[in-house]
């Protein structure tokens, strides 16, 4: 059993469902409870997300110590959560030392002049950014935020943390689920074996985004995203180490 699904089979287990692994050929479901309900674990990458953030921080801290004090609060997007995953080295360096020298540019433009901006078409690197907004290569974008009220650190810049990060945190988890559900409802063993159980749970299981989510932030979530059959029930699991910290459930009471 991978080592999401057995945490999640011990979650169940201790939530008063009887459980029982599949394998043998039976996969999917990756668990059965209570005889005849069907569990589909999943986990979403956003760890991988988190190792862009560590290193778009450390850009930001490698651009010097505020001047007066005077600081701005980033928010981070990818269109590729992996970029900076995976076995060729060399790859990973080449798209760090591109992502850091364009916005390291783009953002010492911005601290000599905030309120600048560029017209003319959307440009692929976009040095003075248009509406706080900072393109840079690799589907890599800056977004910033505000201000800083206070700057204990004395940075120029840091990427957003706390209640400020949950402008893109929600958005992205929203994406990750979504994508999650998709990909499970195409898988052609699940559609084929849809009818052999009473219902379908799908649990997404995540090492970072969930970790910051408040029952405000779920109740969004349950609400933008969409699913269909099989799924009766769809979980959002926060793991950190070997237990289930938090079970978020985005099922609205819906007739399937």
């Amino acid at each position: 059993m991978k080592h999401h699904e057995a945490l999640i089979a011990d979650w169940l287990d201790g939530q008063g469902h009887a459980v029982r692994h599949m394998g043998n050929g039976e996969d999917p479901p990756d668990i059965v409870v209570d005889g005849n309900i069907a569990v589909e674990v999943t986990t979403i990458a956003s760890h991988a997300y988190r190792t862009l953030w560590d290193f778009m921080d450390s850009v930001c801290r490698s651009l010097g110590p505020a001047e007066g004090g005077r600081g701005y609060f980033l928010s981070l997007r990818s269109d590729d959560q992996s970029l900076l995953q995976g076995q060729d080295g060399r790859k990973i360096v080449s798209i760090k030392r591109e992502v850091k020298f364009h916005a390291k540019i783009a953002l010492r433009n911005h601290y000599r002049s905030p309120d600048a901006t560029m017209g003319g078409p959307e440009p692929t690197v976009d040095f003075f950014p248009r509406n706080g907004r900072i393109k840079l290569p690799h589907g890599v974008e800056l977004c910033i935020i505000a201000p800083m009220t206070e700057n204990p650190d004395n940075v120029k810049y840091e990427v957003a943390s706390g209640g400020a990060e949950a402008v893109w945190v929600v958005p992205r988890l929203i994406e990750a689920v979504q994508s999650a559900i998709s990909r499970k409802t195409e898988n052609k063993l699940i559609r084929l074996r849809a009818e052999d159980y009473k219902e379908w749970w799908l649990v997404v299981t995540d090492l970072q985004y969930a970790a910051r989510l408040t029952n405000s932030d779920a109740q969004t979530i349950a609400d933008t995203i969409h699913y269909d059959k099989p799924w009766r029930r769809v979980l959002l699991a926060y793991i950190w180490g070997d237990k289930v910290n938090r079970v978020f459930e985005l099922t609205a009471d819906r007739e399937l």
